[in-house]
């Protein structure tokens, strides 16, 4: 009968249909987390100056990529930019700008994050402000003392309020010529450290040879 012949055909197919199903699984993803922002969504971070020195302020400007800042993003900076996120320093205002100051120089990384926004980084190379230099001239000679000017400069200009150390002890800040007067026996070794925030100090070596002439060592120091 024509109702008997049907039913087999039906059950074959159905067998069909499955076996095809078993050899082309279907893979189905599960979004565990809730949906990404879209790319559209990134963030740009600004470092103004960008010539970032010790001890200066600078600004971190956070924006879209429209240029419209951004409010309230969180700001983290790690030296040496490690895989974490850094210290917290703090939220962008109004104006998408939070104001910081790096206090030591190396590299670091700026790490940003804002609900809706996918994270950003941005490395930022902190530099000393620049180098010291040490000459010292000659103004009166009392027997077996000398009276000599230390001048201390950087890229030719005089460096105003640098520390000056003779032997270990403190001995004065240069004034706005960067200078200091110091009297000198000869025959001695005098250790002179040179220090200025902001700044690469020197360790200079002065040898008061008694027959009057002087010889020198000069070195930067490892530190600040």
């Amino acid at each position: 009968m024509p109702g008997r012949t049907i039913l087999p055909v039906a059950v074959a197919l159905l067998v069909f249909i499955v076996g095809a199903l078993a050899l082309n699984p279907r893979i189905i993803e599960v979004n565990v987390t809730g949906p990404s922002p879209p790319i559209a969504n990134k963030l740009k971070i600004y470092v103004i100056p960008e010539d970032v020195i010790v001890n200066e302020e600078v600004k971190i400007i956070i924006k879209d990529l429209e240029g419209s800042p951004i409010e309230e993003a969180k700001v983290y900076v790690a030296k040496n930019h490690p895989s974490t996120k850094g210290e917290y320093i703090g939220k962008t205002n109004s104006s998408g700008e939070l104001t910081y100051v790096f206090e030591e120089e190396g590299s670091y990384k700026v790490y940003v994050e804002k609900e809706g926004f996918l994270p950003q980084e941005m490395l930022v190379n902190v530099k000393l402000e620049g180098a010291l230099s040490f000459s010292i001239e000659l103004k009166e000679a009392h027997n077996n003392e000398q009276l000599k000017t230390i001048h201390i400069t950087s890229n030719e200009y005089p460096v105003e309020k640098a520390k000056i150390y003779i032997n270990g002890t403190f001995v004065g800040y240069t004034n706005s010529n960067g200078e200091l007067s110091y009297t000198f026996k000869l025959g001695k070794v005098y250790e002179i450290t040179v220090k200025k925030e902001g700044y690469r100090g020197l360790l200079i070596i002065l040898d008061m040879d008694p027959e009057g002439g002087t010889g020198s060592i000069i070195r930067p120091l490892k530190d600040t």
